[in-house]
């Protein structure tokens, strides 16, 4: 994109590389309306798109907002004109490391290091070690809340390790199973679980393996792959960003699947936008082929687990295994950011208010209801580095849900699942808490999977009060 500039200014090298051109904004301020953590910047979104169209390289390289940012799209989709404004916000971020500018918010960018330090040793995430680093980090810079880390995370992290959802040791990217030879009368699907579903999230790999199993699904997970590079790589350097899930894709590619299925909504979302990116810039797509073989004239299609259940499974087969109705049950679905945002990357129908969650719960016999934050942010990977904001935006989404008379809420994203599950006793949420369900832990009990196969016992906030109330466990 080219901008009609005298000299390479900020606005310049904005359209250069993140094929924006802030110009274009007029100031309309819906992505400031639309931010869920604007309240907590000091340039809201459209005051940092006018410090760029004022060619203010310090005020905007130097704030706090573009540290704060949550990743959570809401300002992309909501722009009138188009414009990738978290793109914009990602990329001042990345330009302010690589001119060493003192991050405006220093432990965010302390998450990310610790975070990529794990992914280039061990090729996966080491949630344990990336929290020891990160506390280490703040610590000695001074970042450090003692008491938050006394009273909130320890406890937190020792009932992970009851639950055996924390790994002591890491997991190395060249363990994992052989691809099974899928039998006749079973449907192959490419499966990447990503990182969290082997530790933080292994209740919803536990439900994912025994509804796919339920469900005649032969799941094909390549030996060797790595981390998508999630929030950290996308945030630090483009091309890793693109690497990483075009080297996953890669496997599929020689392992013969032309789609995979991913659980994670974040793996699936840096997927997509990796090859979004990279079919979108030349020197990117060349420099991704040659380090990672991968062909782009034979692409690998990257569907979420909803897609793949809807399109491939059919919602058809889903009901017919049902053999427990879940009548009586009512919960709100919950997709959070990155399973319907950005539109443009994602091109999933509905993205303010989807609804392919809803319908497959309402086949397991379970009503879904309608309620306003179906797709708002719990705050994605900011909740270990500035808990008070992930807590202010889960609290918002909880009363929702307890308001409109949900029993329970629907996810289907594993770090959604941990923010919403693993903090409830540090919220006023009156007399009872709000059990956080996998839609595959859902799908398992109604096909009459135990629980304990479905993992529900792991949850910080139990669920199974719940479920014997309901007559349903």
């Amino acid at each position: 994109m080219n901008v009609a500039v005298s000299e390479r200014t900020l606005a310049a090298e904005i359209a250069e590389r993140a094929g924006v051109n802030v110009y274009q904004c007029y100031q309309c301020k819906r992505c400031t309306a639309g931010c869920p953590v604007a309240e907590h910047y000091d340039l809201a979104p459209n005051q940092v798109m006018r410090a760029m169209q004022l060619n203010r390289r310090d005020e905007a390289l130097r704030s706090r907002s573009i540290w704060l940012c949550t990743t959570c799209q809401t300002c992309t989709t909501r722009c009138p004109q188009d414009l990738d404004v978290a793109r914009v916000l990602e990329t001042l971020r990345i330009m302010a490391q690589e001119e060493r500018v003192r991050p405006g918010v220093p432990p965010v960018k302390m998450f990310s290091d610790a975070a990529l330090r794990g992914i280039k040793f061990f090729g996966r995430m080491y949630e344990l070690g990336l929290m020891g680093e990160l506390y280490a980090r703040m610590f000695f810079g001074g970042h450090l809340d003692l008491h938050q880390v006394i009273t909130a995370d320890l406890p937190m992290a020792m009932r992970m390790f009851a639950a055996r959802k924390l790994n002591l040791l890491p997991e190395v990217s060249g363990r994992g199973r052989p691809a099974p030879k899928p039998a006749a009368e079973k449907l192959a699907v490419g499966y990447y679980p990503g990182c969290s579903l082997h530790a933080t999230a292994i209740d919803f790999g536990m439900s994912t393996e025994a509804v796919a199993e339920a469900l005649d699904l032969e799941l094909v997970e390549p030996k060797g792959w790595v981390c998508c590079g999630t929030s950290p790589a996308h945030t630090t350097d483009h091309k890793l960003a693109t690497v990483l899930p075009l080297r996953n894709l890669k496997l599929f590619q020689d392992s013969g699947q032309d789609s995979v299925m991913m659980p994670c909504a974040s793996c699936y979302e840096r997927s997509k936008a990796a090859v979004y990116d990279a079919e979108h810039e030349p020197e990117l797509k060349a420099a991704a082929a040659r380090e990672t073989g991968y062909d782009f004239d034979r692409p690998v299609r990257v569907q979420h687990l909803l897609e793949t259940l809807e399109e491939r499974v059919g919602l058809e087969r889903i009901a017919e295994r049902v053999t427990k109705p879940l009548a009586g049950l009512k919960v709100v679905c919950y997709y959070g950011c990155l399973l319907t945002r950005p539109p443009k990357v994602l091109q999933q129908p509905n993205p303010e208010y989807p609804v392919n969650m809803d319908r497959i719960v309402e086949l397991l016999g379970a009503e879904s209801l309608d309620w306003s934050y179906k797709t708002e942010c719990c705050g994605g990977s900011v909740g270990l580095s500035q808990l008070p904001v992930m807590l202010e935006l889960v609290h918002k989404i909880l009363r929702n849900a307890q308001g409109v008379g949900a029993d329970a809420v629907v996810v289907a994203c594993p770090l959604c699942h941990v923010n919403l599950d693993s903090r409830q006793n540090l919220l006023e949420l009156g007399d009872s808490r709000m059990p956080i369900i996998y839609l595959t832990q859902l799908m398992g009990l109604a096909y009459g999977v135990a629980p304990k196969a479905l993992g529900l016992g792991k949850h910080l906030t139990d669920p199974m009060p719940l479920l014997r109330a309901k007559g349903i466990v």
